[in-house]
Order: C-alpha cells, then sequence, then structure tokens
C-alpha cells in the first residue's frame, strides 16, 4: 500500500491540496489507494446520478388501448343500421365476402372502444410482461407486451346481483401467480392466475364488517412465503393479514391493525403507511412489532391541511410523497412530523396520484385538471409539464402506474385506458436550445443561421462553422414562441406566439414594433407571417387574413393595430399556410384542405380550389359516426352546424404532434387529413415551363404532397411522401426548384427531385412520386422547420426540430453539423460523381482484398489437410501404442503432419501481418536519398542559388561628397512663426463666441455677486461702529495711533510701529478673526504715527 503525508503532497504537488482535503475527510493527514479509489467511485456515481435526473424524458404520443373485438361489434352495428335490407346483409355475412368486407370495413374505423364500461379501478404487472386492469363493474382485462388485449372476462361473487355489485380494487400476489380482488359485498375474493383458459377463485375473505377500499401486497424476496397482505375500508381501519406459509397455506394467522383511503405495507421500514382525506390523520404510519404480544401498535400521525388522496414510498430516499388535495405535493422524512422537507408547488387541482422513479430520481405527480408534472426530487423542481394530450370531458377517476422496467406511463381516465411510452434516451445528445426549436431560417446579407425556441431565446450563427454569434432572450415574456421568419430584405425579423402578437427585430436585439393580430380581444395563436414589399400578413389559428400596411409604420407608433382585409373571410375553417407569388398572387391553405388564390392588389379571392378539401356531406358522415359521442345535439335531417363547430373547436388538434395519434396512416377521415400546412411557388418553372404546368406545392395531412396549376386551378400529382404520420412540412430551393425537401413528425426527411416533375400538362392526376435523392433521420422528435440555402456549389438543408437541436445537412444525406457542438465545421465543394467512383473504387480494392486473403487461406488449409495416397497406404501405427497403450502419449503438435504444419501455417501468416520497414521513405531519410521529402511543398522545384559576382560599390557611396551637401542648421531651416498680435485680423469678441444665454446668465450672476458683496460690507461696518463705541479708550487710542504714550519698547516692522505689551509673561485672550470688510477697513485708517498693520485685528 502507498501512501504520503500531507506535507510531501503540499510540497511536491502543490496543486493537488483541494483533492487531498476531499478525500482526507477526517483530517488524518494520509491518503491510500483505497480511499481515492473510494472517493473517484462516489464522485461518479454521484455525477452519474445528477445527470440522470435532471435529464427531461421524451414521451411518444398518447395512444389508446383497445379491444379489436369490440370494433368487430362495432362494424357489425354499423352493417346492420346503413338501411340496406335485412336479407342482403344476412347474405353477405353468410357468404365469403363477408370476411374480407368486415377486414377491410375494420381497418378503415375509428370506433376502438375499450372493453370497460365503468370506472377502471387499477393497473398493475403480471409475470411474463403483461398487464392487468381491471373495472369497477368487473371487467378484468389482460394485455400483452405488445400492448394487444389477449384476455377479457367478467368476475363476480355469488353473494349479491351482478348488477348491485362494485368492484373496489385488487393487487396481484406475484409470488404465488394469484389475484386478490375486494368488492362492494364485504370480500376479498383470491383469484389463480396460472391457468390460461380459466379465472377461478381459490379463496374468499368474508364477514368483514366494513368494505374494503384499497388493497396492498408484500412478500418476501428472501422468503416467499412470508408475505402480508393489507387493505384498508371504509371505517378507516387498516388491515392486514401475515402469511408465513403462502406457497403452502393461507389465512393461519389474525390481522393486525393499522389505516384508510390508501394502504402499504413497507419491508424497509417494517411498517404500514395509509391516508386520508381528513385533517387529523392525514398520513399515518403503523410500526410493526411481529413478536409483540400486544396487537396495538404504536402510529405516527401526519396533519396535512385537507388531507391526502395518495402516496407513495421510496426506500433509497427514505421519502414518502403525498398528493394533497390542497394542489401540493409534499415530501416527508418518515420519522419528521413537524413539517415535510419539501413542498412541491405548480399543481393548479387537487393532486389525485403520486409515483416515484426509482431509477431517475424522479416523482411523476397527476393532478384532476389532467396535467402530469415530473420532478427532481433532490433540486425539488418541475422539469416537465405534460397537459392538453389527454381527453377531454367532466371529472373522471384516474389511476397511474408506472412501469419501470418497459419505461411505461399507464393513465386511466374512468372506463378508458391509456398509456405512453418513454421513448430511448439519447446519450451525449447535442442540443442547440434548451427548449423546443420553433423555427430557423437562412440570412444570406450576414450569412446567418438564427433559430429561436418556445421559451423565447433566439440564437444567432455562423453558417461556415457552425459559431454562436448573438443570443436574445425573453421574445415574448411569458407567452411561447410559436413561428420566426425575415422579411424580403433579410435586415429584420418577425417573432410571432401563442398571445397573438407579431415583433419586428433588427440583427441587433432591438425591437421596433409590436404588432397585434388578435380581433374582438380574442388572440389567436400565430401560425405562419409573410413580408410583402406593401404589407405584413399573418395567419394562425384564426378563418380571417390579418394584414398591417406600410402606412401603420411611417407614424412612431410602437404598438401596431391590424387593418381591413378587402376580401373579408372566405376561408371556413382555421388559416394554417401563406404563399405569394410573384404576379400579385397571394394563396392561403386551411385546415380543411381548401386553398383560395388571391389577388394581392384588390385583396379579393380569385378561385377556391378544393379538389381536396372536406366537403359538408363528409363533415356529416364524421360527426355521425365520432361526434355523436360527445353529446351533440342532431336533428332529424342532419346536424347542428354551430353545435358542431362548437364541438369541433373544442376537440381540434392543434399540432402536427399531436395528429400522430390518427389510426389509419393515409385515412383522411381522421381530424388532420385535410390540413395544409405549408404552401410554396415556383417561382422558377413561370419563366422555364409551359403554362399550366404545376408551380404551387402544398402539403399537410397524412403526408401528402400535392402540386397544383395557378393558372387553370387544376390538381397535377399528388403522392404520399411519408407513411404512417400525421403531417409533413417541406422546403424547396428558391434558386432552381431542382429539391424538394419534406419532414415529418417523427424527425426523418426525405429529398426529391422534381427537376423534370409535371413540367408538362397533363389531363389526368399523376399519382407517381418524383425520384427520391436521399432520405435520412435527422432528428429524434418532430421536425419544426425547414429551409435551404446554397454555400460553395453545395445545396444544404437547415432543419429544426422538437428535440432542441438545428442541423445542417447536405441534399445528398451526408451531415454537415449540429449549432451548438464544440466542433466546427467547414463547408468545401462537394461532387456526388467522384465520391461515387472513390466509394466504388474503395469498394472493389477491398473485395480484392479479400478474396485474395480467402484464396489463400483455402490454399493453406488444402495443403494443410491434404495426405498423398501412398503415405496414407504405408502407414502403421507406433508399436509403443501397440504394447503399452495404458502408457503410451502423443503430442499432437510435434508427431503429426497436421500439427506441424499448422504450426508452420500460424508462424507465416504472424510473421506475413507484421508491420515491416520502409527504408526508402522520403520524408523519413531524404537526407540519405537525396530526394526532396513528402509534404505540401513536394512539389515546388527548389534548386541551388546561382553564384554572385563581384560586387562593385556605386559612386554615391566612394564620393559622398559629390552628392551630399553639408547639413542645414535647424534655425536656418525651420521658420519663425509670427506672434499673435500679428496674425490677428480682428479684436477678440466674447459676445460673437458664446451663446446668448450663457452670456445673459453670466451677468445676472455679477449683479446677484455684487449686490451680496454690498449687502456683507454694510453689515460688517455696521457691527464695526458698534464694536469700536463700546472699547476702552486706550483701545481707541491705540486704534487712531496715539500708541506712543504707551508704556514699553516700540517694535518697527516694515515701516509701521507696533507696541510690545508691558508684560510678556501675561495670558492673552484668544484672538478673534474679524470680517474681512473689517480687517479692510481697519487697513485703510492712518494717523500720525503711521499706518495700522491687520495683524492687530
Amino acid at each position: 500500500m502507498m501512501s504520503r503525508s500531507y506535507s510531501d503532497i503540499a510540497t511536491v504537488m502543490p496543486k493537488y491540496q483541494d483533492l487531498f482535503d476531499k478525500i482526507d475527510v477526517t483530517k488524518e493527514g494520509v491518503v491510500d489507494w483505497d480511499k481515492f479509489a473510494s472517493h473517484m467511485l462516489l464522485e461518479f456515481y454521484e455525477k452519474d446520478d445528477r445527470v440522470k435526473s435532471t435529464q427531461v424524458p421524451q414521451w411518444k404520443d398518447l395512444k389508446n388501448l383497445a379491444s379489436i373485438a369490440s370494433a368487430r361489434a362495432v362494424n357489425l352495428a354499423k352493417i346492420f343500421s346503413d338501411g340496406t335490407p335485412f336479407g342482403n346483409k344476412l347474405e353477405m355475412l353468410l357468404s365469403g365476402v363477408s370476411g374480407s368486407y368486415l377486414l377491410r370495413h375494420e381497418a378503415k374505423s375509428s370506433d376502438f372502444i375499450c372493453p370497460h364500461k365503468e370506472v377502471i379501478q387499477n393497473i398493475s404487472t403480471l409475470t411474463g410482461n403483461r398487464y392487468i386492469a381491471i373495472s369497477r363493474e368487473g371487467c378484468v382485462s389482460l394485455w400483452g407486451q405488445d400492448l394487444k388485449l389477449q384476455r377479457s372476462l367478467k368476475t363476480g361473487t355469488d353473494t349479491c346481483r351482478p348488477r348491485d355489485l362494485w368492484v373496489t380494487n385488487f393487487i396481484p400476489l406475484h409470488n404465488i401467480n394469484k389475484i386478490a380482488l375486494s368488492f362492494t359485498s364485504k370480500e376479498i375474493a383470491i383469484y389463480d392466475l396460472s391457468t390460461k383458459l380459466e379465472f377461478n377463485c381459490q379463496y374468499k375473505i368474508q364477514g368483514l364488517d366494513t368494505t374494503p377500499l384499497c388493497l396492498d401486497y408484500w412478500f418476501n424476496p428472501e422468503n416467499a412465503n412470508e408475505a402480508i397482505l393489507s387493505w384498508g375500508d371504509t371505517g378507516g381501519a387498516v388491515n392486514a393479514i401475515y402469511f408465513f406459509s403462502a406457497n403452502i397455506a393461507l389465512f393461519e394467522r389474525p390481522p393486525a391493525p393499522a389505516g384508510e383511503k390508501q394502504v402499504r405495507y413497507s419491508a424497509y421500514l417494517e411498517c404500514f403507511i395509509s391516508c386520508a382525506t381528513t385533517w387529523n390523520n392525514s398520513l399515518v404510519i403503523g410500526w410493526l412489532e411481529k413478536h409483540a404480544a400486544t396487537q396495538n401498535m404504536k402510529t405516527t400521525t401526519f396533519q396535512i391541511v385537507q388531507g391526502v388522496n395518495a402516496f407513495d414510498y421510496q426506500e433509497q430516499l427514505n421519502l414518502i410523497a403525498t398528493a394533497g388535495v390542497n394542489h401540493h405535493v409534499c415530501l416527508w422524512n418518515p420519522y419528521v412530523v413537524s413539517k415535510p422537507n419539501g413542498v412541491l408547488r405548480g399543481h393548479m387541482a387537487s393532486v389525485v396520484q403520486v409515483q416515484f422513479n426509482k431509477l431517475r430520481g424522479q416523482l411523476i405527480s397527476f393532478s384532476k385538471d389532467k396535467v402530469l408534472r415530473i420532478w427532481d426530487v433532490q433540486l425539488q423542481v418541475c422539469i416537465q409539464r405534460l397537459a392538453g394530450m389527454f381527453p377531454k370531458g367532466p371529472e373522471v377517476t384516474s389511476i397511474l402506474y408506472y412501469d419501470i422496467r418497459h419505461n411505461r406511463l399507464f393513465i386511466t381516465f374512468n372506463y378508458q385506458l391509456t398509456v405512453m411510452e418513454m421513448k430511448p434516451e439519447i446519450k451525449d445528445r447535442i442540443m442547440t436550445h434548451d427548449k423546443p426549436v420553433v423555427g430557423a431560417f437562412y440570412n444570406s446579407t450576414y450569412n446567418q443561421v438564427v433559430s429561436a425556441g418556445q421559451n423565447g431565446v433566439m440564437i444567432m450563427w455562423m453558417l461556415d462553422t457552425g459559431q454562436k454569434v448573438k443570443t436574445f432572450h425573453d421574445l415574448h415574456g411569458n407567452a411561447e414562441v410559436t413561428t420566426l421568419c425575415q422579411d424580403h430584405s433579410e435586415t429584420r425579423i418577425y417573432s410571432g406566439s401563442t398571445d397573438g402578437t407579431v415583433k419586428i427585430w433588427d440583427f441587433n436585439g432591438h425591437c421596433y414594433h409590436t404588432l397585434h393580430c388578435g380581433q374582438e380581444g380574442q388572440p389567436a395563436d400565430v401560425g405562419q407571417i409573410l413580408s410583402l414589399k406593401r404589407s405584413i400578413v399573418v395567419v394562425g389559428w384564426a378563418k380571417h387574413i390579418t394584414v398591417f400596411r406600410n402606412q401603420s409604420f411611417r407614424d412612431s407608433v410602437f404598438n401596431i393595430e391590424p387593418s381591413e382585409w378587402k376580401g373579408g373571410q372566405e376561408h371556413q375553417d382555421d388559416i394554417l399556410a401563406l404563399a405569394f407569388s410573384g404576379s400579385n398572387v397571394l394563396a392561403s391553405g386551411s385546415y380543411d384542405g381548401e386553398i383560395i388564390l388571391w389577388n394581392n392588389n384588390s385583396e379579393q379571392a380569385s378561385y377556391h380550389m378544393i379538389q381536396r378539401a372536406r366537403k359538408q356531406r363528409e363533415k356529416s358522415k364524421i360527426f355521425l359516426t365520432s361526434v355523436t359521442r360527445e353529446n351533440t345535439k342532431v336533428s332529424e335531417n342532419g346536424f347542428d352546424s354551430n353545435n358542431y363547430k362548437e364541438e369541433r373547436s373544442k376537440t381540434r388538434v392543434k399540432s402536427r404532434t399531436a395528429s400522430r395519434i390518427s389510426l389509419g396512416a393515409n385515412d383522411e377521415t381522421n381530424e388532420y387529413g385535410f390540413a395544409v400546412t405549408r404552401l410554396i411557388f415556383l417561382e422558377v418553372r413561370k419563366s422555364m415551363a409551359p403554362p399550366g404546368t404545376a408551380n404551387l406545392i402544398s402539403c399537410g395531412g397524412n403526408g401528402w404532397v400535392r402540386f397544383w396549376s395557378s393558372v387553370t386551378h387544376n390538381l397535377m400529382a399528388e403522392f404520399v411522401a411519408h407513411t404512417q404520420v400525421g403531417s409533413v412540412i417541406m422546403a424547396v430551393d428558391q434558386l432552381t426548384n431542382k429539391w424538394l425537401v419534406t419532414g415529418d413528425v417523427d424527425g426523418l426527411i426525405k429529398v426529391w427531385n422534381i427537376a423534370d416533375y409535371v413540367v408538362q400538362p397533363s389531363d389526368s392526376v399523376i399519382t407517381t412520386p418524383p425520384p427520391l435523392q436521399s432520405q435520412f433521420q435527422s432528428h429524434n422528435d418532430m421536425v419544426s422547420s425547414l429551409d435551404m440555402c446554397t454555400r460553395n456549389e453545395r445545396p444544404l438543408i437547415l432543419s429544426a426540430s422538437s428535440d432542441c437541436s438545428v442541423q445542417l445537412w447536405d441534399v445528398y444525406g451526408n451531415k454537415i453539423g449540429i449549432f451548438g457542438q464544440e466542433s466546427h465545421w467547414k463547408i468545401e465543394r462537394y461532387d456526388p460523381k467522384v465520391e461515387e467512383v472513390d466509394k466504388q473504387s474503395e469498394a472493389s480494392e477491398m473485395s480484392e482484398t479479400e478474396s485474395s486473403e480467402n484464396e489463400e487461406e483455402t490454399e493453406d488449409a488444402d495443403e494443410t489437410m491434404g495426405i498423398e495416397p501412398e503415405l496414407d497406404s504405408q502407414w502403421e501405427p507406433d508399436e509403443r501404442a501397440t504394447d503399452d497403450p495404458a502408457n503410451y502419449r502423443i503430442n499432437v503438435w510435434n508427431s503429426t503432419n497436421l500439427g506441424k504444419d499448422y504450426q508452420e501455417l500460424r508462424i507465416k501468416k504472424r510473421e506475413r501481418r507484421q508491420p515491416n520497414k520502409i527504408d526508402d521513405l522520403a520524408y523519413l531519410h531524404w537526407e540519405k536519398t537525396g530526394k526532396a521529402p513528402a509534404g505540401p511543398f513536394s512539389a515546388l522545384d527548389t534548386p541551388e542559388l546561382e553564384d554572385v559576382g563581384t560586387l562593385t560599390k556605386p559612386d554615391f557611396i566612394v564620393n559622398p561628397h559629390k552628392y551630399f551637401s553639408g547639413r542645414l542648421s535647424v534655425e536656418d531651416h525651420v521658420p519663425r512663426l509670427p506672434a499673435l498680435a500679428e496674425s490677428l485680423n480682428a479684436a477678440y469678441d466674447e459676445k460673437t463666441l458664446f451663446p446668448k444665454y450663457i452670456l445673459e446668465f453670466e451677468t445676472k450672476m455679477k449683479q446677484f455677486h455684487a449686490k451680496t458683496l454690498s449687502e456683507q460690507q454694510v453689515r460688517a461696518g455696521r457691527g464695526f461702529m458698534k464694536a469700536v463705541t463700546g472699547q476702552s479708550n486706550s483701545v481707541l487710542s491705540k486704534l487712531l495711533g496715539e500708541g506712543d504714550s504707551q508704556k514699553g519698547p516700540v517694535s518697527t516692522i516694515g515701516g509701521s510701529s507696533r507696541s510690545s505689551p508691558p508684560n510678556s509673561r501675561r495670558t492673552q485672550k484668544p484672538h478673534k478673526l474679524k470680517p474681512i470688510s473689517v480687517r479692510s477697513s481697519a487697513l485703510s485708517m492712518k494717523s500720525s504715527s503711521g499706518t495700522i498693520t491687520g495683524t492687530d485685528y
């Protein structure tokens, strides 16, 4: 063991003093390898836990778990309710066509329903990676790992009728493969799950005084026979049964009482924990004493305002999390009842469920208003909030269950069972922003990329290197940013937000104007901003177009209200996309798939293209099949359009991410199937292609991309760019209109070559897609923005995503980099043909090398295994093997041809693969060989320098006196400066030098100073006269110059006489300093003996 004292380390290695102090916690002065290794290991664990706890999980979309059998029943009901005669339907069902019809009808059906009809009471896992859910009416559903329904059955008891019976809760007994159910009939039934065909009830606990409400089960991992079954009842009591031989026989020991609304047994604390919605005993812990003689337990009571709905206990952190009715989640130490360790605030409604994520050190909470929050337990902050994705409706009963092994979160809403799967973690992910990116574009004026996140942070980057240039925060305050773009001059930036405002910025972060897009006090989310020469057009989740004309910006007004759009409202649904063509044509696309062409000068609609829009009859069909369940009013002849609009606005999918819930990949009957998300005009085709060709592209729901003609107003081509997705967005190379880039909600990007696609008019709609150049998985989440630019003759793709990153690719699928990475990149010219030739040559060389190696190995193996027939016929066994076979041993490596040949082969291969010395490398031995060294200057011709002949000195060096005269003196060379009086042409006039107000102020100050000085002199003169009259005659005579009559020598200083006092030792009174006016008047007095000095006064 190696050790070293603190003084030695401080002397030899002073930079490790801090590390030494951290390791030597006990101040022993010695650090050995064990302490050092323990410190580094603990520090690594702490850092790893810190990274896990602060990492925000990424979730897939919420989906409903439905029953195929239930959907098939619904389809049968639809067949018998569409007005066809009953006989025809019966023949169709009895014939062979019925099955295929049902399958086709089933594939398009959106009426998948859950087998549960009442509130789901609980969810749990079973052995074999299965899930089980039981609802209040007694329906049991078993789901496989693929989240498909395996079994669905009904359970109950014989003590009462099924309609009067409810299941209150259940808990699986994992160690004995059973499940316990509690009923309102005051009994608990235990079912066996070992058989797959039946659901048998083996035991019943009957005769209970009160109805059991919640159950919990624990078993000892080391001893499966030791287990505890506990339940809380309506009487506020917690009951428990302690099993000593659970695998052999049950119910051998009576229960021990303890709690209420939820109950759990903790083996770590050896206690029962229960909660209730009461203030005085919100959380109760009953400490278990297994061998105690009395049944009374020691309890610890926690008092929480308004009570607790649920709780969860984390053994590693030793914390109890409570879901409070007062909207708070509290973290408690089981041994401290005075106050919680932490209070997690953020929910706006009562918290109904909490559960710890042990692997991440996080806490999941769910409230009544259907808001899910994920908390960092150590930092006690909310790191994620999920809302708006859960089913809408009245107050529901919800159960939360998180499967740690498969990262699945189950949530129930009454009879509906939902699940969210966590996306796989991506380690060392590079993020451009801290929040999802909503937009990014390229600015050619500054050669920069501008990106913005949802939290209002805008960053500018250098395109050529990826280096960050500037960062601006809080673009729209607390509102989320929804879109980002630039004007046609590329000098202004426009940002839109959820509060219905658009702000105009410059590239220095200065905000010039705020545009208010809301009408009648109702702001709508801004979806797209289009900057034109004479106006700014804004659309979003509204049915009208908002315009801001340039006249509004001339006045220096910060807040600007919109002008009136002359064309009025033409769309019947929300407008999501805009595009402008140089011929004063404005195109707008809406949520229902309708595209309208406008005249930008008159602002009037010129044509409605509704070939792929949702028609009124389709609305009626969708309403009758899906909206009837939302309690809408249906008339006999159709439906109430006003009520339909209200219901549809409530259930509107307002994001491309949420659109992924659609059941069919290309089925346009879903809500988002007709939406137009992007519109782009192909400006290059106006001059190159004949009239009537496709010059307008639209994309949107279910991955469709469509080509239109704005001249003939016809649909020219359509194809599915992305399958199994909700919607797509796109971008086009504006310089050549050759490349079309599409991105979907899963982060996949495809590049299409549309240079020769639909360039000639056609009578029919083309459905074949254009040639696919490349496709690549750019992001792990939804692609929110796409833009294209060209640098060094290389077409580039700029993509932004909800995974918080902005990336740069080329159209051939080569990744340039991610903005925000540490290393910078360099964009070089790229020729795909040259790269393809290089790849083919490399592949051919590799294949030749592999084939040659395989041939050599085959030849060596043949030589090794080959045996000549002559030797084989003459072979005889060794005599030692026949005489003494028990003691005979043979060395296979040395005594057989196979062993010898194999050893030689191994030696040869090893020698052949060893690196050999190369003696004639120019850059190593260029001095010996005489060759020029290899490198960047090896191609340069560097011959020897020519001999320089005898140099002759020039004549000005040999005879300098001929060329240089004597040096002039400085006095003769420097001219004399003129005097100031000689250079002045006019008298100095201060009145023309200073402004008038300064001269007036100076005059006033002079007058005020003179007045003040005169007043002081008058006051001083009055005081002096009073002092003179009040003095004695001697002082008066001295003042008047009669000091000669006094005794004592007289001293003369500077021509003035001053008498010395008769007694110099006498203590004189302190001299008072007289005012300057008095002293000046005293100096002016004269007498016959001389002038009186001011020192006497």
